[in-house]
C-alpha cells in the first residue's frame, strides 16, 4: 500500500502534471495511491507481487493504460522517470523505445512485470527536482504519441 512519506511530494509531480494536461484528450495522469484497489487484472497481480503504489504515471488514451505508460517513482535521489512497457507490448515498443528515451537505461522490474527504459544523467537514474520531473515526463510522452497514433 502507498507510503505516506513519499505522497507529498508525488502529489506535487501529480498536480504539475495534471496542470499541464489540463484540457488534453491523448494523455491523462494516474495517481497510484488511488490505483491501489482497482479491480483490473493487472492492478490484482501488482498487489499479489508487493508492488508499491507509491507512484505518478502518464497514461495514453490510445493505449492500455496498464501496459504503456510514462511512470514516475520516488527514488533515494529524487525521481525515476521512464517509458514502462509489458512484455504484451514489448514486440511494438521496444523498437521505438530509445527515440522516447535517448540514453535511457532499460531494465526489468520483476515486481511490476514491466520494461522501464528509464532517463540517466551524470549521476544515475535518477530526475531531481519536481519541474524538470514533470518536464522529462512530457518530453517521453510526447515522443511516444506519433508512435502509437495518437
Amino acid at each position: 500500500m502507498p507510503n505516506a512519506d513519499t505522497q507529498p511530494e508525488l502529489r506535487v509531480v501529480h498536480d504539475a502534471l495534471a496542470s499541464a494536461l489540463a484540457g488534453r484528450s491523448d494523455l491523462y495522469v494516474r495517481w497510484g495511491p488511488e490505483l491501489a484497489r482497482d479491480p483490473s487484472a493487472a492492478a490484482a497481480a501488482l498487489r499479489a507481487a508487493g508492488a508499491s503504489w507509491d507512484w505518478v504515471a502518464l497514461g495514453f488514451s490510445a493505449r492500455s493504460f496498464w501496459d504503456l505508460h510514462v511512470g514516475i517513482l520516488p527514488v533515494e535521489s529524487g525521481y525515476s522517470v521512464g517509458l514502462h512497457w509489458t512484455s504484451a507490448v514489448d514486440q511494438d515498443v521496444h523498437p521505438w523505445a530509445p527515440i522516447a528515451v535517448p540514453r535511457g537505461e532499460l531494465r526489468y522490474a520483476t515486481v511490476a512485470g514491466e520494461y522501464q527504459l528509464l532517463c540517466t544523467d551524470a549521476n544515475g537514474v535518477a530526475v531531481h527536482s519536481t519541474q524538470s520531473t514533470a518536464d522529462a515526463a512530457l518530453e517521453i510522452a510526447a515522443r511516444v504519441l506519433p508512435r502509437i497514433g495518437a
